[in-house]
């Protein structure tokens, strides 16, 4: 009982890092890469699936599609934030 406490702790403190981690690199950081994104979640996906018992795990879809979303959205802006060098040598 004691470890399944300590286990569930320890899966919360993570996620909680990690959240801190993507706020952070997704609006403070200029170097961001949709790809990054995407290794984050599944990084994520991985420790919550090796450190839990539970065998109904929302929480994978939810990491997954927050995950894609996210690295969509930075996509998007990424692309309009750097438009490209060809577009000016058309005149």
């Amino acid at each position: 009982m004691i470890w399944h406490v300590q286990n569930e702790n320890f899966i919360l403190d993570s996620t909680r890092i990690f959240m801190k981690a993507f706020h952070l690199l997704l609006f403070h950081g200029s170097f961001i890469f949709p790809e990054c994104i995407l290794i984050f979640g599944l990084i994520l996906l991985l420790m919550i699936d090796s450190t839990s018992d539970q065998k109904d795990r929302p929480w994978f879809y939810f990491i997954s599609s927050t995950s894609l979303v996210i690295s969509i959205t930075a996509l998007l802006n990424w692309v309009q934030a750097f438009p490209s060098p060809f577009s000016s040598m058309d005149s």
